[in-house]
């Protein structure tokens, strides 16, 4: 069994989990957007890394990552400093759409290494 997806959603989880107060200032110039359109596209390449053989499905697997995206925003409404955003989620969705566009070419380079 592979880890990709696991270790990619947790790194994601503990970072909505850290508090508002102690995150850097990352909403000048839209970095924050970056931040999430990367790591929804590192998880949507770690999912297809997880399930490469099983057959690609694009539009199951992008709504997985709206509906894990939908996850995110909702815990952050528990974490003090942290709000639901749909800007967030509209990133996340980008993200998601890069990743699954480029994970194939990424994986077929991972396989040529191994």
């Amino acid at each position: 069994m592979k880890y990709a997806t696991v270790i990619v959603s947790l790194l994601i989880i503990i970072a909505v989990l850290i508090p508002g107060s102690n995150l850097p200032d990352v909403s000048l110039g839209g970095l924050d957007k970056i931040v999430h359109i990367g790591m929804f596209a590192t998880w949507a390449v770690a999912i297809r890394y997880d399930f490469y053989n099983k057959g690609f499905k694009f539009l199951p697997l992008f709504l997985a990552g709206l509906a894990f995206s939908l996850l995110t925003e909702l815990v952050q409404l528990m974490v003090e400093g942290r709000t639901f955003d749909v800007y967030d989620m509209l990133a996340d969705a980008i993200g998601l759409l890069i990743g699954l566009l480029i994970s194939g070419q990424i994986l077929k380079l991972v396989s040529k290494i191994k």
